[in-house]
């Protein structure tokens, strides 16, 4: 048996490689190995590196990210349809949305079956017009996805009423590893904070606010800098884990706000629990996630999280023993927040919080995954069937 994936290397899930192998399936993965986006060099050399190890097929294609590299994009559809037609794959898994786009009109004309998880539409209730011109695009595509995956309800709600893939899940999220909730030693607890106080010489008694996410206009870290400036508190430190091309942009901000002393970039890092493990409050400020894994992981890691009224966020801050939202662009409501949460910091969380919260298990995910998966494989050999007659 034969499966592919067609994904960007940051969303692509390691597990989904094993659950295929396990199945019996031979795995190719098409990426764009060479300009690998918000990971770092070695991070991307280190996925090749497994990938090889697992005896995956390696494709590296010419997908960028965005709209505007279409010589490059039209480049991938040619180099898909190629590799469609010479490996004959039973199915193909896409992801991202430019490599969903792609894949699924090369799957079309290939007559090969798609399984798409969107991890999060570009339109969203709270997204501009702008974004809506994607829908259009999703609609069509929709009519020659066999699977789609959504991961967030207002996604699911919005497919479920006017997309058109054969079938359609919820599932959510990639999975966390939640059996990690309420399991902090003090110990841990005490290295990672002596960790993040050496690295940036914060004072001991600091109050450390953590931000995990690429340095861009989505990701919005600049309104948790406003509310730093706004609650003129010098013990307050706020510490923005990812890289991305407003390093400047937000560096420039914290001077003219006079909070530079109290802002750090920790760019790139694989060990966010032992961030989150030091941090007295995390916040997610994002303008648009798909279903963040950043709050889930903050949550798990026992940090209390501030994030944006948005979906993809507000799916998981089930009640105040989690977390709180705001209006994503009001600093002061921010601000205020911080400040609550700071000065009178939450305790562990309820029995019926963790039960609730253990829908985003990565071995739930699994589960469902597999089945997805095992569901590939019977339509490809009812379709056999029906050929051989």
């Amino acid at each position: 048996m034969v499966a592919s994936t067609a994904s960007f290397l940051a969303q692509f899930n390691h597990r989904n490689i094993n659950i295929l192998q396990k199945l019996g399936y031979e795995v190719h993965v098409a990426a764009n190995f060479t300009h690998y986006g918000t990971l770092s060099g070695k991070s991307n050399q280190r996925f090749i590196d497994w990938l090889y190890e697992k005896d995956v097929v390696v494709h590296n294609l010419s997908i960028e990210r965005g709209f505007g590299k279409l010589t490059d994009n039209i480049n991938a559809v040619g180099q898909l349809n190629k590799l469609m037609k010479r490996e004959n794959f039973e199915f193909i898994h896409v992801h991202t949305p430019i490599a969903s786009v792609l894949g699924r009109l090369a799957a079309w004309k290939n007559k090969v079956p798609v399984v798409y998880t969107a991890h999060g539409f570009h339109f969203s209730k709270t997204s501009p017009l702008i974004n809506w011109v994607t829908y259009p695009i999703e609609w069509l595509l929709s009519f020659v996805t066999y699977q789609l995956i959504v991961i967030n309800q207002e996604d699911y709600n919005l497919a479920k009423k006017h997309l058109h893939a054969k079938r359609l899940d919820y599932q959510a999220g990639v999975g966390v590893n939640y059996s990690l909730l309420n399991k902090r030693e003090p110990s841990e607890k005490q290295q990672a904070l002596a960790y993040i106080q050496e690295k940036f010489n914060l004072p001991s008694d600091a109050k450390i606010i953590v931000s995990v996410g690429e340095l861009s206009r989505r990701k919005n870290h600049r309104v948790v800098i406003e509310a730093l400036h706004q609650l003129n508190r010098s013990n307050l430190h706020y510490i923005i884990a990812g890289k991305g091309p407003l390093l400047d942009e937000l560096t420039t901000l914290a001077i003219e706000l006079h909070v530079r002393d109290q802002v750090h970039f920790l760019k790139y890092t694989t060990n966010i629990r032992r961030l989150n493990l030091s941090a007295d409050v995390a916040v997610l400020p994002s303008l648009r996630e798909g279903l963040s894994r950043a709050g889930l992981e903050a949550i798990r890691d026992g940090v209390y999280l501030i994030g944006s009224d948005i979906r993809g966020i507000r799916d998981y801050i089930l009640n105040e023993e989690v977390g709180v939202t705001f209006k994503p662009r009001d600093s002061q409501q921010l601000a205020g927040l911080l400040e609550d949460a700071i000065d009178n910091p939450r305790m562990t969380l309820s029995d019926r919080s963790i039960l609730q919260l253990m829908t985003y298990d990565r071995k739930n995910i699994d589960q469902q995954m597999e089945q997805v998966y095992q569901r590939m494989g019977t339509i490809h050999a009812n379709r056999l069937r029906d050929i051989v007659g």
